[in-house]
């Protein structure tokens, strides 16, 4: 009976011996993957929306500092509070999460998210700086938004097919690989349709397009959501209510403000220069397509664009002729 109780005793020293050892070995070992980046930063990665006091990275261990005295002293240093409150490093020199890190509010619909911070390390009257560098990993965790809940339109029977109008756009603040990527109309249809082209800006255009005459004896309004969805594993959407009215033509006769426009245009004007703005103006809620005529787009189209919303005529490239005649 003494010997098990001896042995049990030897076995318990030697599993707090191990114990003792495997916490030393963690202190002491660097970061898994550390790197550093093109300034010399340490370089960590880390997903957004992690609890507080997430262990980041053991920094003293990555700097190749020792902590067995124990009397180094660690701070976070950085000109930007609201990157330093979100850490702060112990005097283990491990670096941690004071506070839920939300990259969408760092960094909103940004590519890459980094915070940048210097540790100042004193031991007696020895301070030594460490430079750090956070990459904050994206989650998917916004879906895309639309402003308001609908949107309508009221067309004239006699709308011609392929006319553009502009909808609404969602918002998402997530980064653009999990931002907005496209939209469609649900249910599907044989009238309408959307168009998507992405913009020089990075934004995606939205229109909705008229595919054949609309007939109001037939139908005389159309309901649609059009949902926004993002490019986020699982994928997230938003959508809007949309509402097309089809009114008879008397209620819609178009009014230019002038029976005639006159406007000067410099002849080394760049391409881009806005000629003149048009305006017309219809009954109330009418939506007013500005285009120009089939004989003006074939002869002059090359020259001259119209903005199909604003009315607003610019350049497309060098103007040749003392005078041009366009037909809107």
């Amino acid at each position: 009976m003494q010997l098990e109780m001896l042995a049990m005793e030897t076995s318990a020293k030697r599993f707090v011996v191990v114990l003792l050892m495997t916490q030393l070995i963690a202190r002491h070992h660097p970061s898994s993957a550390v790197r550093t980046d093109a300034d010399g930063r340490l370089r960590y990665l880390l997903t957004e929306q992690q609890p507080v006091d997430t262990l980041v990275a053991n920094v003293a261990g990555d700097a190749g500092l020792s902590t067995d005295d124990g009397d180094a002293r660690y701070v976070l240093i950085n000109n930007n509070e609201q990157t330093t409150r979100l850490f702060r490093i112990d005097g283990d020199g491990l670096l941690r999460t004071s506070d839920v890190v939300d990259r969408d509010v760092l960094c909103p619909q940004q590519p890459a998210c980094s915070v940048l911070l210097d540790a100042a390390v004193q031991r007696g009257s020895d301070v030594r700086i460490i430079k750090i560098h956070i990459e904050i990993i994206d989650l998917n965790d916004n879906a895309p938004l639309f402003a308001e809940p609908e949107t309508e339109f009221h067309l004239a029977e006699p709308t011609p097919p392929g006319i553009l109008f502009p909808l609404p756009v969602a918002a998402d603040p997530d980064s653009p690989l999990n931002g907005v990527i496209g939209y469609r109309l649900s249910p599907e249809s044989d009238v309408f349709g959307v168009r998507v082209q992405n913009l020089s800006t990075g934004d995606l255009d939205v229109r909705l397009v008229l595919y054949r005459l609309l007939d109001r004896q037939r139908k005389d309004r159309y309901t649609f959501s059009l949902i926004a969805f993002d490019g986020g594993q699982p994928q997230l959407s938003g959508s809007i209510v949309v509402k097309i009215f089809v009114e008879e033509v008397r209620q819609y006769l178009p009014r230019f403000d002038r029976s005639s426009y006159e406007a000067q245009v410099r002849e080394n004007s760049p391409a881009g220069s806005i000629v003149i703005r048009l305006h017309a103006s219809a009954a109330p809620r009418a939506t007013i397509i500005y285009s120009f005529s089939r004989r003006t787009q074939v002869i002059y189209g090359t020259v001259f664009a119209i903005n199909s919303t604003t009315g607003i005529i610019t350049l497309l490239g060098a103007v040749d002729r003392a005078s041009y005649n366009l037909s809107v």
